[in-house]
């Protein structure tokens, strides 16, 4: 009879626990986000109140902003009409570009569009039931900030680093290759990586040099005479600040250069294959009058990327580097003319 007992007694115990777990995974499972969580589609209004969020002055960054305002406009959404757009440049100060993510936040705004990595970023920090749109994000599918958030969506910005060696390959040798990096920038880290692999890829000999910015910068870039045929320059500020050393330095010892992107080819680089920036922003203000219509979320639209990148040849340093075009290269290419001062153009 004892044992009888005893076994009902254990039965009833783990009834008792198993309720327990399902009621627990219940509750967990159906518990609803909160309001701070929970992304909403935008209600409509007359006036809607939009933030700008960029982190860095750069051309391109500001061919992102001026795309995106554009896009905006060309949906029914201008500035001044439909729209209060207020823009925070954070001019490459973390302070500032987290203070300015703040202040969006608590201001409520309807929708904020993020131009680069770094503003995605700290929004990421501060919000996530406001719409943000980033544009010219490095691994915005992946980087783990921005997986638990479902109010982001944009245009990612995907390094051309393969297209780049490929396309400069056609044009001179880069068996010997030299890239200048700042190890302390996430995304040059990230090119460099990506340039790692793609050299293993195509037995390519990698010369690395760590710009340090606190360090004389001819000393540094001179470490590449006599390395390197070619050297790849990542987008990446503090090497950018220098660029026109590399130039200077390189270009008479014969060493073309390879840009990120066509700021750097307009600067003295031969080449560069890279996206379209103002495009990608005017790509980025079509999704962000998407939202605005109240008709999709941002988990309804899909991270994209650019997939028409422009490939862009400085004539003056083919010149200066006695670099013949191959023919197909020549029919693709957008050349930039850069002889006597004159404006630069297709």
């Amino acid at each position: 009879m004892a044992s009888k007992l005893k076994k009902l007694w254990w039965l009833m115990l783990v009834f008792a626990v198993c309720n327990i777990a399902i009621a627990l995974i219940l509750f967990f499972g159906n518990k609803q986000k909160s309001p701070e969580e929970s992304t909403k589609p935008i209600p409509q209004k007359n006036v809607y109140s939009i933030g700008v969020l960029q982190s860095e002055s750069l051309p391109e960054q500001d061919k992102m902003v001026a795309g995106a305002l554009a896009g905006l406009e060309s949906s029914g959404y201008a500035n001044g009409e439909r729209l209060h757009i207020e823009v925070i440049n954070a001019n490459g100060d973390d302070k500032k570009l987290e203070r300015g993510a703040k202040k969006f936040s608590s201001n409520k705004k309807d929708l904020i569009i993020a131009v680069g990595t770094d503003s995605a970023k700290a929004l990421a920090k501060v919000t996530k039931n406001i719409p943000v749109v980033g544009v010219g994000v490095y691994l915005f599918k992946s980087d783990e900030v921005f997986k638990s958030h479902e109010n982001f969506t944009g245009i990612s910005d995907t390094p051309q680093v393969l297209t780049q060696i490929r396309t400069a390959a056609q044009c001179f040798p880069v068996n010997k290759l030299g890239i200048l990096y700042d190890p302390t920038d996430e995304d040059s880290v990230l090119q460099l990586k990506i340039l790692r692999a793609v050299s293993e890829q195509k037995n390519i000999s990698l010369f690395e040099v760590a710009f340090n910015p606190d360090q004389r910068s001819d000393i540094q870039i001179r470490k590449f005479l006599g390395n390197v045929n070619a050297v790849y320059i990542p987008e990446d500020p503090a090497v950018l600040k220098n660029f026109d050393a590399v130039v200077k330095i390189l270009t008479p010892a014969g060493i073309p250069i390879i840009g990120e992107q066509m700021e750097m080819v307009k600067k003295g680089a031969l080449i560069s294959v890279s996206p379209s920036y103002y495009r990608m922003g005017f790509s980025g203000g079509r999704i962000a009058a998407r939202l605005l219509s109240g008709n999709f979320l941002p988990e309804n639209i899909p991270i994209t990327r650019q997939i028409d990148p422009d490939m862009v040849i400085n004539m003056k340093q083919a010149d200066l580097l006695h670099i013949k075009l191959p023919s197909d290269v020549w029919q693709r290419a957008r050349k930039l003319y850069l002889y006597d001062n004159q404006p630069a153009r297709p």
